[in-house]
């Protein structure tokens, strides 16, 4: 994606708004994008009643038949798809006919699909775009409209490639609270997890605005930064309701989120719903603003309610990132409880002493393995100006713009912008204060990622799924295998001896085996028994590769596996037309005891 923004959307820009020749689609292919140039000629584009594109199905457009139908349909207005190449129209045509089924099941509304066949020529652009009052881009490849919004949204490259769920999204029901449907909003509300939030509205049915307050919640809801979950956004149109969830005096337009009380909010609650205990939080208004600034003030409210940022908000800008990552399935919950206050009382800390940094950094929560650790978490501090100026120096060409870039003297030089501490350091309040502030002012040491070096020299083959037909089963010499998981621990205790055997054997002139090694967490072969287990050391032989010999004593000692596979290898089998033979002889004395 990084490469589409860098190289296909430039180029798409620098094209004039109608060119000859022109860019005439993108197309997805081995997983790399690639601009298809073609010559357009006005005598000779090709009639579109003629034309066999695929989305001839649909509808031609008009002005007549979007007047008809713009207040009861929504509507998707695919922009010349003649232009596009056969494979990346192929594909459109499926997104689109996807878009349309599920639309189907979930919606009562129609969704109308129209083509607007007509080459883009500049006065069809210009007239367009004066009546619905929308800018027809280079790279725009549909145009859509639904009820909630009057003008029409510009649904270009950049969005087809990066954000292809907003093609679903788009057409979303917004959920209206009312006296009826409060059951329902209590249940999920039972079931949310701590880390989820859901945001209301409040919007009257009687006020002027009510129509206004709608389309801004659902252009609030197309933000790439907002949470997709639809089932945690609704428009609230009671007032009852909204007293019975415990706010009063509530006003048109105004936010409010909601979220389960626990150690990440510090307890907080304001009212119990199913014997829940529940966090609603105000979170200013929908009135007078962009959506831009809605957002802020969503955020705002939330970290300023929350220890940990709420990253579905989205943030303009930070200068820090102070960050807690632990794997959930190492570390029990009252240690999870511990580091979480602390951080707690760190943010305390900063909003009491220093705002204006605070303002700046983001706390964030991930519950993900730490790499190069064995606490089960970390923490770190990521210096996130210096990290953002890094990357576009790497992808500025413009001298006077990267001398404005604050790692601009840096160019060269080793840098990771990342500040681990040090796992011999107890985390408390007060070494996250020492700790962070000496990131600030430029005391603590990068941290630099590594693996963990290895325990032992590998001399086997490495085997995967997709070649040990080949690999194995084809082998003209018998095979040992040793099948590992990365997470067991006799795995990595006997590996050791195994890859001796394997060096032993690769020293021999005309050695009779080969070893090799697979991971059996990514790796089930086809065409050989399957284990759920690990560590497995098996022998195929050749001639019999489908019934493996196994080692399955009780014991282990690098003797005891050095004799599994060496007498393994030494037995000879008995050619198949003397064994037929053997068991025929066999069948008949049997016949005649």
């Amino acid at each position: 994606m990084n490469l589409f923004r860098r190289v296909c959307i430039p180029l798409l820009r620098q094209v004039p708004k109608i060119a000859t020749p022109r860019v005439v689609a993108l197309s997805l292919l081995t997983s790399h994008l690639i601009l298809f140039p073609k010559k357009v000629n006005a005598s000779t584009v090709p009639n579109p009643e003629g034309s066999s594109n695929g989305f001839n199905k649909y509808e031609k457009f008009s002005d007549q038949i979007y007047e008809q139908i713009h207040q009861t349909h929504d509507i998707i207005i695919v922009v010349d798809p003649d232009r596009f190449v056969e494979h990346f129209l192929d594909e459109l045509l499926q997104v689109v006919d996807q878009v349309v089924k599920v639309q189907r099941v979930r919606s009562k509304r129609p969704l109308k699909v129209l083509t607007l066949n007509e080459p883009i020529t500049e006065k069809l652009v210009r007239d367009f775009e004066q009546k619905y009052k929308i800018t027809i881009e280079q790279d725009t490849i549909m145009l859509l409209k639904n009820k909630y919004i009057q003008r029409i949204y510009n649904f270009n490259a950049n969005d087809y490639f990066e954000n292809r769920i907003l093609l679903v999204n788009y057409f979303k029901k917004i959920n209206k609270l009312t006296q009826k449907k409060l059951n329902e909003f209590e249940q999920i509300l039972s079931y949310l997890p701590s880390t989820e939030t859901a945001v209301l509205v409040y919007a009257d049915k009687s006020s002027p605005q009510y129509k206004n307050v709608q389309t801004r919640f659902c252009i609030m809801q197309q933000n790439d930064n907002y949470q997709k979950n639809e089932k945690l956004h609704w428009i609230l149109i009671d007032k009852a309701v909204a007293e019975k969830l415990g706010v009063q005096d509530i006003q048109n337009g105004q936010l409010f989120f909601l979220q389960k009380s626990s150690k990440l909010n510090n307890f907080q609650s304001s009212i119990t719903i199913n014997n829940k205990k529940l966090l609603i939080t105000p979170a200013g208004t929908l009135g007078g603003k962009s959506v831009d600034n809605v957002m802020e003030d969503l955020t705002k409210a939330y970290n300023d309610a929350n220890v940990f940022s709420n990253r579905s908000f989205g943030k303009s800008f930070t200068k820090y990132s102070i960050v807690l990552e632990l794997d959930l399935n190492k570390i029990p919950k009252h240690e999870e409880t511990r580091l979480v206050k602390a951080f707690g009382e760190l943010k305390k800390y900063l909003k009491e002493t220093n705002p204006e940094i605070l303002d700046k950094t983001e706390f964030i929560y991930l519950n993900k393995t730490p790499k190069d650790n064995h606490l089960g978490y970390q923490v770190y501090v990521r210096d996130d100006q210096k990290y953002g100026d890094r990357l576009r120096q790497h992808q500025e060409t413009d001298i006077n713009v990267m001398q404005k870039l604050s790692v601009f003297n840096e160019f060269g030089q080793a840098h990771s912008y990342i500040y681990r501490l040090d796992e011999q350091i107890q985390v408390s309040k007060d070494s996250l204060i020492s700790f962070f502030m000496a990131v600030k002012n430029g005391h603590a040491n990068e941290y630099f990622q590594t693996q963990e070096q290895p325990k032992y020299k590998k001399y086997s083959i490495k085997l995967v799924g997709k070649t040990f037909q080949k690999e194995v089963m084809e082998s003209n010499k018998d095979f040992a295998i040793f099948q590992y998981s990365k997470n067991c621990h006799a795995c990595g205790e006997y590996g050791q001896y195994f890859e001796n055997l394997a060096l032993e054997s690769y020293k021999q002139e005309h050695p009779t085996m080969t070893f090799g090694r697979m991971n059996n967490d990514h790796n089930k072969p086809s065409c050989i028994q399957d284990f759920p287990y690990t560590p497995v050391f098996m022998v195929c032989k050749k001639g019999i590769q489908h019934i493996p010999y196994v080692y399955r004593n009780q014991k282990f000692t690098p003797d005891l596996l050095k004799s599994f596979f060496s007498v393994t290898n030494a037995i000879n089998l008995i050619p198949e037309d003397q064994y037929q033979k053997l068991q025929t002889d066999r069948a008949l004395f049997t016949q005649n005891q």
